[in-house]
């Protein structure tokens, strides 16, 4: 790594940084928006005093003004306390850590399985432009695009688990990664549709522009061989708006495994966010809505890099304005 990889991370970094920070000023004040305030929100339905109301003003620093309240906020945040769940009275940062593998389970390989299979299904389709693969998947990916998650994962649930019995119905078993594997195959494949849809069309349209350009055509020319010019020419420049659309995938992943995880039954991120907002357990929301949020700039991050990476006309100090 040189040192102007070096020194665009660094003014990645002191980008970002203010974002999140930005990011857990918005969090913080979500306590502030609940009705009876953030006493309301800690108390919820539950009965009580005078005598608690203090006790609980006292505890967390409510009758501070409202920027050490968020001084003492993040620093609990710092060290890893996002505060304690009003309807189950845990940690939110032991409900996040029990919650969060299942959920990676599901995202990430419906991530690879986006990316990938769009890449090779797009690019052959626009090698073969007009025949019929190019139809077929012109045909699938609009079909996949317009059907959403939640109709599919019911679909899929009542045809595949229930009547023909192929996949279990909900749940992540009690076996070994075998069985947990199992469980999770319908659900990765359910969220991985609409993804997979748009990079296949993405991919198809970036291909289609390349194969159409002037390089293109002069590689050919030359006689090399047309494997590694779609690989080393076209593909390579096709890769630059599909790096950069694979950061909404992965975003838009978290949107979609928040109605498949609560549609079989899983216990994640999806599942714990729909029963937080059910219970009006606000110190749970703010703790999911922090790890999303820090989730989304991470991978942004990881997105810009391989942006600069990939494109070589791209110098580091035009990647950093």
């Amino acid at each position: 790594m040189n040192r102007s990889m070096y020194s665009y991370i660094i003014k990645r970094l002191a980008f970002l940084l203010p974002l999140a920070l930005g990011v857990t000023v918005v969090v913080f004040l979500l306590l502030n928006l609940v009705h009876g305030g953030p006493v309301g929100a800690l108390i919820g339905e539950k009965p009580t005093n005078t005598e608690t109301v203090n006790n609980l003003r006292e505890k967390f620093h409510l009758n501070s003004p409202i920027y050490m309240q968020y001084y003492y906020w993040i620093s609990g945040v710092a060290h890893g306390d996002l505060g304690t769940s009003i309807f189950s009275s845990m940690p939110v940062s032991s409900e996040l850590k029990s919650r969060i593998p299942l959920t990676l389970s599901i995202t990430i390989p419906a991530f690879l399985i986006s990316v990938g299979f769009g890449i090779l299904a797009g690019t052959l389709a626009a090698l073969h432009r007009g025949r019929k693969i190019d139809r077929l998947t012109v045909g699938a990916t609009t079909l996949m695009s317009s059907s959403p998650a939640f109709v599919v994962a019911i679909l899929a649930l009542y045809v595949l688990a229930l009547k023909l019995q192929l996949f279990p119905i909900f749940g992540t078993g009690r076996g070994g990664f075998k069985d947990y594997f199992w469980h999770l195959i319908l659900p990765i494949s359910v969220v991985s549709i609409g993804p997979l849809a748009f990079i296949t069309k993405l991919t198809r349209a970036a291909m289609l522009q390349e194969i159409k350009s002037d390089h293109y055509m002069f590689a050919l020319a030359r006689g090399l061989s047309k494997v590694r010019i779609v690989i080393r020419y076209a593909l390579r420049n096709a890769l630059i708006p599909i790096v950069t659309a694979s950061g909404l995938v992965f975003v838009g992943l978290l949107t979609g495994t928040v109605f498949v995880e609560s549609v079989f039954g899983l216990p994640g991120l999806g599942g714990l966010l729909v029963s937080s907002i059910k219970n009006s357990d606000i110190p749970l929301i703010q703790g999911i809505v922090l790890v999303v949020a820090v989730w989304i700039i991470f991978a942004n991050f990881i997105i810009d890099l391989l942006y600069v990476a990939i494109d070589p006309r791209i110098t580091f100090e035009k990647g950093s304005d």
